[in-house]
């Protein structure tokens, strides 16, 4: 009769499965972070895009209008004023400003000025 010795196992340790394991939980939590940075860059690109909007849109407003009075108004979580003076015979000068807030609380401002020639003195 032949006795076999079980000198090699098929498989793996308990110590190979908790390497493994903690490699691939510091795996994910990279993985975790790079989307949080990605979120809060697609939230602040949001934000800027719709702000520079508001402002173009202001402008263009107050342009076509023929209204030139100074205000404020609050849309989509963005705040906007403008102020409009007066720069001389038929000219504007019209400043308009907005502020918002990113996800971790820092306020951001952009402004955007131009003159516009008008009928009326």
């Amino acid at each position: 009769m032949h006795i076999h010795k079980l000198s090699k196992t098929n498989g793996v340790t308990l110590l190979e499965v908790m390497i493994a394991m903690i490699i691939l939980s510091m795996s994910l939590m990279v993985l975790l972070n790079m989307a949080m940075v990605a979120l809060d860059g697609n939230d602040w690109s949001n934000k800027t895009t719709v702000s520079t909007q508001l402002l173009q849109q202001k402008l263009e407003e107050l342009r076509g209008s023929g209204t030139f009075t100074s205000g404020n108004d609050v849309v989509d979580g963005v705040n906007r004023s403008w102020t409009v003076t007066n720069a001389g015979s038929h000219l504007r000068a019209v400043t308009v400003s907005v502020t918002w807030e990113d996800v971790r609380a820092r306020v951001h401002l952009d402004s955007i000025a131009a003159l516009i020639r008008t009928d009326s003195v």
